[in-house]
């Protein structure tokens, strides 16, 4: 008797103990939670869903599923984590690996909850198996009847879109944190994913800790203006390269190569006999310039791709399209977005607050212009209706936010950030000079988030880390680079 009294002491004494709140949280959570496992991610973690209204009032219901990655020490069980795709169209849990890497600091002590949007991954993912076709080598985009095949999709989708706005959304998240029995939630958005959490912090301010947007959209800006900003991020390619001896030297005429590229594709197809990027089996490569054109938008995301336009350039003003094959390759490999969802988005909350001006700017762009002709095209046929009301006008708070951007960002500059900074009153704005979009990825970004999520205080994060990101080299020839483009690449490979 006296060793099992004794037995049974020490293990209340080795035990940690169980606050009132990490009981609250696992009485919430017993009998919601399955364990799981989710794409690159090794661990087992914790799955499970939410059943809501399509449509607010009426129609049909659908599930909401979410991930818990658990703390590994659960310091902190009354807050959590929570991370926000971008896109609009990616799914969350399939990019479960990525943000585990990440945030794998933050989740020594918080929990990181994860959550596919409706309309993506697996919360009724809206998307057409028949648009797949156009991301094809060979696809002629030019003789695409967009209105026949976005009224295809609306058909086989059979969902009714207006339910699957950004509102409707935060509404879903807000519920899944009551029903975990987070008190808080550190909110982590990037891109598309930087709008949730502002709609967060304005609608629920109460639940949010902090706010962490990487590569901010303000609220009052139409995401749709991305056209000028790709062509001020190529603007800044051209230049830095005109500025780098060894750029300037192999690409002298880097600027007007381009320029003439762009005039000699125009409205005609460049078509080559080439091996698929992926499968290496042989297919034929339809070049067209609204498909350079995307190659060139997405190419300027990345910064191991941004390195390689120049030697890709003079490559394919030379005849070679080997070089833009495997950044379109790139494209034909990267994360899928839900199309359906993306245009319930975009059709809903940024074409119809298009003005003249943005207009002309669009038509004025390297992409804006086959982008507006699309929308103008499809947004009718996806007949949503408009949800303007939360994108009148910017954000104000006090909230703790940290805004994160990098210079050469071609889809979320560093100026729209910049223009929320005097309405985020308690904010840090942190600019890396040498980055392109969604900067967590590729800096020492993730560093200052897991700073200011312990504590969330912009006066005291330590910055020092930022002047390390250096200037990168671009390709000179197929296989080599500056060296610091070399040590970046290694360093990026092993955070992938």
């Amino acid at each position: 008797m006296h060793s099992l009294f004794a037995t049974l002491m020490l293990a209340l004494v080795l035990a940690p103990p169980m606050s009132w709140a990490e009981s609250e949280k696992e009485a919430a959570q017993e009998g919601e939670l399955s364990p799981c496992y989710l794409p690159n991610l090794s661990d087992q973690v914790s799955c499970g869903s939410v059943e809501v209204p399509e449509l607010s009032g009426a129609g049909k219901n659908i599930d909401v599923h979410f991930a818990v990655l658990p703390a590994l020490r659960d310091k902190y069980p009354e807050e959590a984590v929570l991370v926000i795709a971008g896109g609009p169209g990616q799914s969350a849990m399939d990019l479960a690996g990525h943000f585990n890497r990440l945030l794998n600091k933050v989740r020594r002590e918080r929990d990181i909850l994860i959550i596919d949007q409706r309309g993506t991954g697996r919360s009724n993912k809206l998307h057409c198996d028949q648009m797949d076709s156009i991301e094809q080598l060979s696809f002629d985009d030019q003789s695409l009847d967009i209105e026949k095949e976005t009224r295809n999709c609306k058909d086989e989708l059979g969902a009714d879109l207006n339910g699957y706005n950004s509102r409707a959304a935060l509404e879903d998240f807000e519920t899944i944190r009551k029903k975990l029995a987070y008190k808080k939630l550190h909110l982590f958005g990037t891109s598309y994913g930087t709008r949730m959490v502002q709609l967060y912090m304005r609608h629920y301010p109460e639940s949010v800790a902090s706010g962490i947007m990487d590569g901010l959209v303000p609220l009052q800006q139409n995401v749709l203006a991305v056209g000028e900003s790709v062509d001020h991020a190529m603007e800044l390619l051209l230049s830095q390269c005109e500025t780098q001896p060894a750029c300037q030297q192999r690409y002298p005429n880097l600027r007007q190569d381009f320029q003439d590229l762009l005039s000699n594709i125009g409205g005609q197809t460049l078509l080559q006999g080439v091996k698929h990027p992926v499968s290496a089996e042989g297919a034929a490569l339809r070049l067209t310039r609204s498909k350079l054109n995307g190659v060139l938008r997405l190419a300027l995301y990345s910064q191991q791709a941004r390195s390689l336009l120049p030697y890709a350039i003079d490559r394919l003003k030379l005849g070679d399209s080997g070089p833009i094959l495997g950044l379109f390759g790139m494209t034909l490999s990267g994360f899928e977005l839900a199309m359906g969802m993306h245009a319930a988005i975009v059709c809903a909350e940024d074409w119809p607050r298009l003005t003249d001006e943005d207009r002309a700017q669009m038509k004025g762009s390297l992409i804006g212009e086959d982008m507006l002709a699309a929308l103008d095209i499809a947004c009718p046929v996806w007949n949503v209706a408009p949800n303007l009301s939360d994108f009148e006008k910017p954000l104000v708070s006090d909230i703790p936010s940290l805004l994160l951007s990098g210079k050469y960002d071609p889809a979320t500059p560093p100026a729209w950030a910049s223009t929320m900074e005097s309405q985020l009153g308690n904010s840090l704005h942190v600019v890396f000079p040498n980055a392109t979009h969604s900067v967590a990825g590729h800096t020492c970004a993730n560093e200052l988030i897991a700073e200011f999520i312990a504590e969330p205080n912009p006066d005291e994060v330590d910055l020092s880390c930022v002047e390390k990101d250096k200037e990168r080299g671009f390709f000179l020839n197929a296989n080599s680079a500056a060296a610091d483009l070399a040590e970046e690449t290694e360093e990026s490979m092993d955070d992938d």
